[in-house]
């Protein structure tokens, strides 16, 4: 094997389709949590690709905006070696997700996706502007953005997702004028809101399972850098608290929220949390690139839950 060609068991997460796969998995397992036996069929491959295009305009994104970050990580050294090339493959595959959203998908998931794209601009914009330290508010942006990914399909099969869509919108534009339009809006990302993250409590903590997913990361990237051992031994401390925090929700949400069809959903989730602490404790016997890859493997871990249960 030539010295710069990347390992295999790399290319996943070089080529951003670990998120992907992480994606559909989580959404099967909450389709089984909620009792759900349809999911519409385009969905599953039009989020899993919608997932893609956002994650390789991130890097794409950090890489032009902070060029140092192109010779420190080989996933953003990769896509900005290979930028023209993914610019033209997310252009193409977005609008392909954008057509199925806007004339196969049913209306709901399309009125629910557009909130979940204004969160990734607002992502973005705080991404733009965040500073050299750990970036807990973009985390947290994007592991409740990933979620509602996973959730506004199983949602819009499981019950009616939306009080008001975007042809309500449209329509006071139209006839009622803009006081009412903004109206409308603003009640149709609060519903989804609502309907995601309150109604579906597995998706909020979900969402913060990925939000620790991401910010693991951050944080091994930082310990490797600290100048010493008590700031290397202060991130993993941080990272130690929230994954137990993580893990003992989720086995209270269980014991008091959950029947016995959503109980497994919550156990998942301790168990990848778990397994996240178990890279965290024993990170120095992996290599920076072994990290990021175990950290998405630690996600697909609790999948064989679901087949027991």
């Amino acid at each position: 094997m030539e010295k710069n060609r990347p390992p295999i068991w790399l290319l996943p997460n070089l080529l951003s389709l670990d998120a992907p796969l992480v994606a559909v998995a989580w959404m099967w397992m909450l389709a089984r949590a909620l009792r759900v036996e349809y999911v519409h069929p385009t969905a599953w491959w039009v989020l899993p690709a919608a997932i893609w295009c956002v994650y390789v305009a991130d890097r794409l994104f950090d890489g032009w905006s902070h060029p140092d970050i192109r010779e420190s990580s080989p996933r953003h050294a990769f896509h900005w070696r290979w930028r023209w090339l993914l610019v033209v493959l997310v252009l193409g595959i977005g609008s392909a997700c954008m057509y199925q959203a806007l004339y196969v998908l049913p209306r709901s998931m399309f009125s629910a996706g557009l909130v979940a794209i204004m969160l990734c601009g607002l992502y973005f914009l705080v991404a733009f502007f965040q500073g050299r330290d750990v970036p807990f508010v973009k985390n947290f942006l994007a592991g409740m953005i990933f979620a509602m990914g996973v959730g506004i399909p199983v949602n819009a099969a499981n019950a009616s997702l939306l009080v008001t869509d975007f042809n309500d919108v449209v329509y006071a534009m139209r006839n009622t004028g803009l006081i009412d339009a903004i109206w409308n809006f603003g009640w149709m990302v609060i519903r989804t809101l609502l309907v995601i993250f309150h109604q579906c409590r597995e998706m909020l903590i979900f969402g913060l399972l990925c939000m620790m997913n991401i910010t693991a990361i951050d944080l091994w990237e930082r310990a490797e850098s600290a100048p010493d051992q008590e700031t290397a031994y202060g991130h993993e401390s941080t990272l130690t608290f929230g994954l137990i925090v993580l893990a003992g929700g989720s086995l209270v949400f269980a014991a008091m929220y959950a029947d016995e069809y959503s109980k497994p959903f919550y156990y998942a989730v301790m168990v990848a949390a778990a397994v996240l602490q178990g890279v965290n404790h024993y990170r120095d016997h992996f290599s920076a690139n072994a990290q990021r890859v175990l950290a998405d493997i630690a996600l697909l871990i609790p999948l064989p839950i679901f087949l027991v249960f």
